[in-house]
């Protein structure tokens, strides 16, 4: 079984700040008030797993995922999604005991891949989360309206 140790978003959807969310139990749970921004998490996770249609995570096109400000706040030039997951299993085959994959996504609706802070394409995530059996489209993740 493939285990996060954390999600880092900023910029992107309701999250001006930069936020981590530690997974560091055998058990998570996102709770808050209606609108506070907890669908955002799942929509974030889709995202940097390389989900492409913004429709699904609940936007109108792509650009629209970027942080748009608000009364105090000024609008984000991106948004950046960073998951990281343990691999002193070896689940992924990287020598690494962690694995980092990130995704930036531009106000032109451009997506920049990173493993490890190295760039990469959007195929050589899909071919490196599918040797952990991590598939963006999925069915183990069930987003808001599925159920």
């Amino acid at each position: 079984m493939t285990k996060i140790n954390r999600l880092s978003i900023h910029g992107f959807k309701s999250f001006a700040h930069k936020t981590d969310v530690m997974f560091d139990g055998k058990f998570n749970c996102i709770l808050g008030p209606n609108g506070s921004g907890k669908s955002n998490v799942s929509d974030a996770i889709c995202f940097v797993l390389g989900r492409l249609s913004a429709k699904s995570m609940r936007a109108e096109k792509a650009a629209n995922l970027i942080f748009n400000g608000g009364k105090k706040k000024s609008p984000s030039d991106k948004g950046t999604v960073e998951i990281a997951f343990c691999n002193k299993a070896n689940i992924f085959p990287k020598e690494e005991k962690e694995i980092v994959l990130s995704r930036t996504i531009t106000k032109k609706g451009s997506s920049i891949y990173k493993i490890n802070g190295k760039k990469h394409t959007r195929g050589e995530v899909l071919d490196l989360m599918a040797t952990a059996r991590i598939n963006p489209e999925g069915y183990n993740i069930i987003l808001q309206g599925d159920i």
